[in-house]
């Protein structure tokens, strides 16, 4: 069974997926820059009485381009699943199966394991909830050995995730 094939439980309710990524999008950015100019210099040596620098550039990016061409599609080598559960915020790690590579295709996913959880009491906040799963998901990255040399990117749940109304989220007792 893939991510996307898993079926939601009726007592679990996904509200969000956070991309890991295999580096951050500077570090690809300088990857492949430096991918790039390595193939201006062959292009160059190979044929410099018939081409200038600046062809060499273009013909280098169209050369690169198939397999560099999308930072967040070509370096997402994994997802990071919250949903609530039972009155617990919990988060699945879902990690691509092949060894990771620079230039992953049609990936397999696989499940890897509750990464967290965070049990709910009446007195919390959806911004104390929301502030601890920012915190926690920081903190893998900073500490797991799973995900120390990986790049968790907690950007678009930074902007979006502090509208979520987590409290509703899980209360089972209102099921529509």
């Amino acid at each position: 069974m893939t991510l996307l094939e898993e079926k939601q439980k009726p007592y679990e309710r996904y509200f969000f997926d956070i991309p890991v990524f295999r580096t951050d999008i500077i570090t690809w950015a300088g990857e492949r820059k430096a991918k790039e100019k390595e193939f201006v210099q062959r292009i160059i040596i190979q044929t410099s009485k018939y081409t200038t620098e600046e062809f060499a550039r273009e013909y280098a990016k169209k050369l690169i381009h198939p397999s560099w061409s999308a930072y967040h599609y070509s370096e997402l080598i994994g997802m990071i699943r919250l949903f609530t559960m039972n009155q617990q915020i919990r988060a699945d790690l879902f990690f691509v199966r092949q060894k990771i590579s620079r230039n992953l295709k049609n990936k397999k996913w696989e499940y890897f394991g509750k990464l967290f959880e965070y049990q709910l009491i009446s007195v919390y906040t959806n911004q104390t909830i929301f502030n601890w799963i920012v915190n926690r998901l920081k903190e893998e990255n900073k500490n797991s050995n799973l995900l120390k040399k990986r790049y968790i990117d907690i950007e678009a749940f930074k902007y979006s995730g502090r509208y979520i109304d987590f409290i509703e989220l899980a209360d089972f007792g209102k099921i529509r």
